[in-house]
């Protein structure tokens, strides 16, 4: 059974990728628009020693006659609730210590105040926190004291020095029901804040089931939109809109499965007087007029793409 406010090992999965979209006419290739997504920090907190990460985790210790003592104090019911409960003193000792910063981002994820979550994270609470879970461990945090329900929980990745925060439903420590998993960094080009959100259905500890992704760069939105989610990769049929230079709009669709475009061909290009890139590239979808009259198609440039959230477990 765990125990509110434990420490626990998890194991995480992380995913890179980097995709460039354009669309394609029979005219001539648009200028690829490029777009980078940095899930790393490369700031890690060596400031941090593992001396205070040993202090925070060390229990303290107890002679024979302290024991003895503790046990004479503690009436029968006494013992009864206390196991019931499943906390020891360590574990209040440990959730009184970290109650301030969790409480408070709770707070910034209620708020979708991505700049104050991370200057949460950024503080000495938060490094103190996250050299006593490291190398791919996290700590959660129940408002109500049990080991079910709606909590917090803050977690590390031993891939890198990434801080990912969990606030929603748990059942036994796991993820279960409704959750936010939010994300936020400096570690990009220019230093902007950039955030990617998924909120939505979880399952087994993992993201399963509807939900919303949404990733943004300072004040400029890439990602926001509903997706079913399986093990944390995207599926299904969605839809593409877009508008030519001409300023035609063309409507279109394409599908994923386990993360993955399923795409046409570069014969079914040709076939349709597409010129084929010599670029590494999947095309997704042929776009239409209103007319059914075959205008542009979408296209991804790159080696390997994975749609989904699946980084995030």
């Amino acid at each position: 059974m765990e125990r509110r406010g434990r420490i626990a090992a998890v194991g995480v999965i992380v995913a890179f990728a980097v995709i460039i979209l354009t669309g394609c006419t029979t005219e001539k290739q648009t200028e690829a628009v490029k777009g980078t997504q940095q899930r790393t920090e490369h700031d890690a907190e060596k400031s941090v020693s593992d001396d205070m990460a040993e202090a925070l985790n060390q229990e303290p210790k107890q002679t024979p006659k302290d024991k003895e003592s503790q046990e004479t104090e503690l009436t029968p019911k006494d013992k009864e609730s206390q196991e019931t409960a499943g906390n020891t003193p360590q574990d209040d000792e440990k959730a009184n210590l970290y109650r301030p910063l969790m409480e408070a981002a709770i707070e910034a994820i209620e708020a979708d105040d991505a700049q104050a979550l991370y200057n949460l994270q950024d503080g000495e609470e938060a490094k103190a926190l996250a050299a006593a879970v490291r190398n791919g461990e996290h700590y959660i945090y129940f408002p109500e004291g049990e080991e079910s329900g709606k909590g917090i929980g803050f977690y590390t990745f031993k891939e890198c020095s990434c801080k990912q925060w969990y606030y929603g439903d748990y059942r036994d420590g796991k993820r279960e029901g409704k959750g936010i998993w939010y994300y936020v960094s400096t570690s990009t080009e220019d230093g902007s804040l950039y955030k990617e959100v998924y909120d939505g259905d979880w399952k087994e500890d993992a993201p399963n089931g509807k939900g919303r992704q949404l990733t943004a760069l300072g004040g400029n939105v890439d990602t926001n939109k509903k997706y079913k989610v399986k093990n944390g990769l995207f599926y299904g049929t969605y839809k593409i809109k877009d508008k030519l230079e001409d300023g035609t709009v063309v409507r279109g669709k394409y599908k994923l499965k386990k993360g993955k475009y399923v795409t046409i061909s570069d014969e079914e290009l040709e076939a349709n007087n597409f010129a084929v890139p010599e670029e590494p590239h999947l095309a997704i979808a042929f776009l239409y007029n209103k007319a059914g009259e075959l205008k542009s198609c979408s296209m991804v440039y790159v080696d390997d793409i994975t749609k989904g959230v699946k980084h995030f477990y």
